[in-house]
């Protein structure tokens, strides 16, 4: 791979008391760069030269994962020491003591300056970091849990004590593992090709370095930049500027024109007026009451319904119609003026922000609008960030409280022709509707958006199948599939990897009338049946009744044992109905000869659809609530 005129090495580092080994990879030749440090072999002098190529126009781009956070600062101490020792016992120490205090550092974060921050700042090679790229900092999950995600051949885990000098006769095997890790590294690198476009047409367009940023680490970078620009104020000034409130009073930030006929919704209403919440807790207020044996809940987390299983067709004479407001939360804070109050000319900005995201994605230009609708919506989480400098708990109150207020107005409409609502979850309604009301439902879409100054976005379903309010799959009139939560039938790098062979048996009953057990045995492909978990450090992974590595793939068979995490004093079972065979390292044994406990995945798929088609009992009636 070629990224910005120069060659990507991979690179990954293995640090041990009495070894040090580094492995850069040529993405365009696939050839490897093996280093070794270690009383057998002293390659330290090529390992300096190979880095400290500097900054010509040749020098390579290096990419790994957490490697600004740690093997960068590793090499640039090493190329700044490496000629300090006459042995190679003294450099390897060195090296050594230097590594267990950065990670100490990186672990506990102490306060005062980083000591670190000179290796960091002032590097001597060009570089980007894959998990600075792809998560921002609490997200962040280790490169194992990347491999199972992934699907990578040999999820590896070396079982040494990396505190605990090296027997020579691991030194191959740790060189081994480093190899994988720079392999999988490649692999991911390659799967985010269109993240890496995205990040060199930013620097291209408004000259910011962000390789290395993640997406809301990049929306806001730009976000500041602007600010100073039209503030006319340094990053320092910016990034002091705060507008603090520890409580608000609903009472303050509700919109007089918010009202309702429903007597329910009016009673919410003036509820929510009597309150005052504080801004330091994420769940804080909450209300929750049913209307036609539908439970709703809103607060300062927003709105939502809270949903039991249930399928729903329309009738000859229905439909189900969905609606949600577009772009919501940066609309509000446009239209109502609520912005960061401490920042001047903010508004205004944000405005100039979203008429450029309107052309680009009128003319095409797919990158520009996709980076601009993330920038647009940075602020809303950061409103309500301490640390942040856009930090105006108040206006970020506005916004949530306002948007759920006028989607209750719209639903306050929706219930005067009889509609049955479906769900409601944040910025969008799905509902039952009776065909001879459509023209009318949408006179009141336009009657919300001229109050709320929102647009609305609508289109319609042929079937509806829900779980809970995240979690459902429906049937749109061309008969393509939505899917949502734990119907999700693709793994993405940010979650978890569970047995896709469900949701898509599920799904396909649904669709088609196969059973699903029919759907599910005759799958050929193993990948469907894997499962993974993320598993503390402070337990440990028992296979049996024997240790083995902390991230492991398995998938539920009939001659496996049973997987725990143990913390010393409860062995927690992992997968409680089945065992399990782990399968970290891919083969070719064909799927009739791996004991796949077919019944397991069966049952788990039957009780979602039992769940889905239960009768929908009336609980409530409105009049009572």
């Amino acid at each position: 791979m070629i990224i910005k005129g120069r060659t990507v090495f991979v690179y990954d580092i293995e640090v041990f008391p009495n070894v040090f080994l580094c492995t850069c990879k040529n993405t365009e030749s696939g050839k490897y760069h093996i280093f070794e440090i270690s009383e057998r072999k002293n390659q330290s002098e090529q390992l300096y030269e190979f880095f400290s190529k500097g900054r010509h126009p040749k020098a390579p781009l290096f990419c790994g994962y957490n490697n600004i956070g740690y093997d960068d600062i590793v090499i640039m101490h090493f190329l700044e020491w490496h000629n300090e020792y006459n042995l190679v016992s003294g450099l390897l120490y060195n090296i050594f003591k230097f590594s267990s205090d950065l990670i100490k550092y990186t672990n506990e974060r102490p306060e005062g300056p980083n000591p670190f921050a000179r290796y960091m700042n002032d590097k001597c090679f060009f570089s980007m970091d894959l998990i600075r790229m792809l998560f921002s900092s609490k997200k962040r999950v280790n490169l194992k849990f990347l491999q199972v995600i992934m699907n990578y051949p040999n999820v590896l885990e070396f079982n040494w004590d990396f505190r605990k000098p090296l027997p020579p006769e691991m030194i191959d095997d740790a060189i081994k593992y480093n190899i994988n890790d720079v392999d999988s590294t490649e692999m991911l690198l390659n799967m985010s090709k269109e993240d890496i476009k995205m990040r060199l047409f930013i620097e291209n367009e408004w000259n910011i370095n962000c390789l290395s940023l993640s997406k809301p680490r990049l929306a806001e970078e730009y976000l500041a930049k602007e600010c100073m620009e039209v503030m006319h104020i340094d990053r320092a000034t910016l990034y002091a500027m705060k507008t603090p409130a520890d409580t608000v009073n609903l009472n303050e930030i509700i919109l007089p024109i918010i009202k309702y006929d429903h007597p329910k919704l009016q009673e919410i209403l003036e509820d929510m007026r009597k309150q005052t919440v504080s801004t330091l807790e994420r769940k804080g207020y909450e209300n929750k009451f049913c209307i036609r044996n539908v439970v709703y809940s809103v607060g300062v987390g927003g709105i939502h319904s809270i949903n039991t299983p249930g399928i729903f067709k329309p009738a000859e004479d229905e439909y189900i119609g969905h609606w949600d407001a577009v772009s919501q939360y940066p609309t509000m804070a446009i239209e109502w003026n609520f912005t960061p109050q401490h920042l001047t000319g903010f508004r205004d900005l944000f405005i100039d922000i979203r008429k450029e995201r309107v052309k680009a994605k009128h003319s095409g230009n797919v990158l520009k609008s996709k980076f601009l609708k993330d920038v647009l919506n940075i602020p809303m989480g950061k409103m309500q960030s301490q640390g942040s400098w856009m930090y105006d708990p108040k206006s970020i109150f506005k916004i949530r409280i306002n948007c759920q207020l006028f989607l209750l107005m719209l639903i306050d409409r929706l219930l005067k022709v009889n509609t049955k609502i479906i769900q409601v979850n944040t910025d969008g309604v799905v509902f039952i509707a009776k065909k001879k009301y459509r023209e009318r439902i949408h006179e009141y879409i336009k009657e919300v958006e001229s109050i709320s100054k929102l647009t609305f976005e609508g289109d319609e379903y042929k079937e509806f199948y829900q779980c809970s309010v995240n979690d459902y799959f429906c049937v749109l009139n061309d008969g393509s599939v939505e899917k949502r939560g734990m119907f999700i039938t693709h793994t993405t790098i940010d979650k978890g990897l569970s047995p896709l062979i469900i949701p898509k048996s599920v799904i396909n009953y649904f669709r088609t009338g196969q059973p699903v057990r029919d759907y599910i045995m005759s799958s050929s492909d193993i990948n469907d049946f894997l499962m993974s978990q993320r598993v503390d450090k402070r337990f440990k992974v028992i296979y049996g009744d024997e240790p083995v590595q902390q991230i492991n793939r398995w998938y539920a068979s009939t001659n496996g044992r049973k997987l725990y995490k143990a913390d010393g004093k409860s062995y927690n079972n992992m997968l409680a109905k089945s065992g399990v065979t782990i399968l970290n390292e891919f083969d070719d044994t064909p799927i009739t000869e791996r004991h796949i406990n077919y019944q397991y995945y069966i049952e788990e798929a039957n009780k979602i659809i039992r769940d889905l088609v239960q009768v929908q009992l009336s609980l409530f009636a409105d009049e009572d609530l």
